[in-house]
Order: C-alpha cells, then sequence, then structure tokens
C-alpha cells in the first residue's frame, strides 16, 4: 500500500508542477506580448526614427525581473502549501485501504468474524460496507453447512447402526429374512431421504436466485394431496415461484400431518387473505406445545415423545421454511381448535 500511496501523492505534486510550469509559460508570454505592443506603439509615435538605446526606457528590466521571481515563488509556495494539504488527505485514503486490505487477508486466512471498519461516504466506505455484507452472508453460510454436515452425520449413524443391525440379524437367522429385509427396506428409505433433504437444505443456502414462473396452487395443492388420501377446498389462485420447491413445500406439510396423524387424511385449504395466498394444513394430532412452535422449523429438531417415534429426519419443516422464505412468504404452526395443529403457508399473490 506504500507504493499507492507515493503514485497517489506523487501524481498530485506532477500535476500541480505541470499547471505550475503553464501558468508561468502564459504569464511569460503574456509579458513578452507587452512589451511588443509597447515597442511598436513608441515606434509609431517617435515616426520610425526612435533610438533604439531609448527602448529599455520603455519597460523596467528589473520589475520585469522581480516579478518574474515572485511568481516562481508564489508557485513554489502553492505547490508546497497544497503537497502539504495534500499528503494528510491521500495518507487517510491509503491507510483506510490498508485497513481493508488487512481485514480481507485475515477473512481469507479463516478468520469468519472479521469486519473492516466503515468510516466516511465515499466509495472506500462503500467498498467496506460491501465487504462486511459478503463477509457476513458467507459467515453465514459455512456456519449454517458445519451445522448441516454435523447433524447430518448425527443422523446418518441411526439408520447406519439399523441397517448394520439387521443384516446381522439375517445371517444368524435366516428363517425371518421377510422381517429383515423390510426392516433394511425402511433404513435404506430414511438414508436416501435424509440425503435427498440435506442436499436441498445445502442447494437452498447458496441459491443465490431462481427463476419464477407463475404457479397455479389449488391444482399444485390437490396433485398433493391426493397421494395422501386428502382431499384440498379452497378456489384457484397463481403465485410467482418455483414450482418444484413449492411442491416440496406442500408435501412436507402433507407429510409431516400424516405422520403425527395416520388415522385420517389431514385437511387442507386454500385461500385468499389479503395480497397472499394462505394454505392451511390442519391434522387431528397429538398437537404442538406453544414453547416449540417455533423450534420445530429449525433443521433437525424434532418434538420429543411422539415427535421421535414418528420418524423423519426433522429437516421436511425446515425446508418449507426456507421455500417459504425464498419466495417472500412465511409459515408458522398454530393450535387447531378440538385437537391438533395446523400448519399455514402463506405465499404473494401474481
Amino acid at each position: 500500500m506504500t507504493r499507492l500511496f507515493w503514485r497517489i501523492y506523487g501524481a498530485v505534486l506532477v500535476v500541480l508542477l505541470v499547471f505550475g510550469t503553464l501558468a508561468y509559460g502564459v504569464a511569460q508570454y503574456h509579458a513578452q506580448r507587452e512589451r511588443d505592443e509597447t515597442q511598436a506603439a513608441w515606434t509609431d509615435w517617435s515616426g520610425g526614427w526612435g533610438d533604439p538605446l531609448l527602448t529599455p526606457l520603455l519597460y523596467d528590466e528589473d520589475g520585469e525581473r522581480s516579478r518574474g521571481l515572485w511568481m516562481v515563488g508564489s508557485l513554489a509556495i502553492a505547490w508546497g502549501l497544497v503537497g502539504l494539504v495534500a499528503y494528510p488527505v491521500v495518507r487517510s485514503l491509503t491507510r483506510r485501504l490498508e485497513r481493508l486490505r488487512a481485514g480481507v487477508q485475515a477473512f481469507g486466512q479463516g478468520d469468519l468474524r472479521q469486519r473492516v471498519d466503515v468510516s466516511g461516504r465515499d466509495e472506500v466506505a462503500a467498498l467496506a460496507a460491501s465487504f462486511n455484507a459478503a463477509a457476513a452472508r458467507i459467515e453465514t453460510l459455512v456456519q449454517a453447512h458445519r451445522s448441516l454436515l454435523a447433524n447430518a452425520s448425527h443422523e446418518l449413524r441411526s439408520p447406519l447402526a439399523r441397517l448394520r443391525l439387521a443384516l446381522s440379524l439375517l445371517r444368524q437367522d435366516p428363517a425371518a429374512a421377510d422381517a429383515r429385509w423390510r426392516e433394511i427396506e425402511r433404513n435404506l428409505a430414511e438414508l436416501d431421504a435424509l440425503v435427498e433433504e440435506v442436499l436441498l437444505a445445502s442447494r437452498l443456502q447458496a441459491m443465490p436466485a431462481f427463476e419464477r414462473a407463475p404457479v397455479e396452487l389449488l391444482g399444485l395443492a390437490a396433485e398433493e394431496a391426493a397421494a395422501v388420501g386428502a382431499e384440498v377446498e379452497g378456489v384457484v389462485l397463481t403465485v410467482l415461484g418455483d414450482e418444484r420447491l413449492l411442491r416440496r413445500a406442500v408435501r412436507n406439510l402433507l407429510d409431516n400431518a400424516r405422520r403425527h396423524a395416520p388415522p385420517q387424511p389431514p385437511d387442507v385449504q386454500l385461500r385468499r387473505v389479503g395480497d397472499a395466498a394462505e394454505l392451511r394444513v390442519c391434522d387431528r394430532g397429538p398437537g404442538v406445545p406453544e414453547a416449540e412452535r417455533e423450534r420445530i422449523f429449525e433443521p433437525f429438531y424434532r418434538l420429543r415423545g411422539h415427535g421421535e417415534s414418528a420418524g423423519g429426519v426433522g429437516l421436511g419443516l425446515s425446508l418449507v421454511r426456507q421455500i417459504a422464505e425464498r419466495h417472500g412468504g412465511s409459515v408458522h404452526c398454530e393450535p387447531r381448535p378440538g385437537g391438533g395443529s395446523c400448519f399455514v403457508l402463506r405465499l404473494p399473490l401474481r
């Protein structure tokens, strides 16, 4: 950064030097022109017979020389003063750039909490603010991926352990092969669902943007509800978004309701509330305690007791919230009159 400082500071001084040289040249040109005009006027007045020896009397050579020296001195003083004033300004700029470079280097070396000072209202301050915003985004993504990896590794142990046990029992008791194979298939399906949801969660966190297209929610919800034996009531509403992601959000809500209230299919309603489409998936399960209605949307969080026994990896509702937020919407859980829970997915209309 020292080289940058001297480049900027040297450029300022060179510009001042060139300006001073040009100013001095222009002043000398006008002085010479004035002398020539005076000489011509004297010649005309004398009728051309004036003695050339009298010409020096027309102007004061010492005065001209002193004025030239005064101009050079003034320009030199101005050059020095501007240089003194420019030094702290340029040094302040390069010092801020040095701090920015140090912050970028520290961040690049792994200190994800590194931020730089944002002072001033110029381009350097804007650059520092952009770096801080990008650093915060990267830190959030890295921490989310670390948490996702740690939780996924923990969740993978259970089905893998059950698979190992089922294979061991299958060798010891070939007569119970059918039951063991069903256990193996169930654990493989759980592993497949876990890997799929982990990959989708990772893509959602890293996805900067996605193409939006009109999506008709009533038809989409009806298709997914038919897979679990449910029916959808409501009106035709259209939102802008990614149909694949919205379909996954609706499917996760239906699977969650079916898992916690298996005897009967969930009730699904689609209605318009202001400028938003509201999809309600209600079940008659044991319900969600008020203290945990927000936590169930955290990755890998499952309700104790019935939440753990019902299966799942704890990513379904978290994916629903991520998809809703990426579409400018929201999702929440509320109690259902008469028992059970209602999960409300709200999306802005087209």
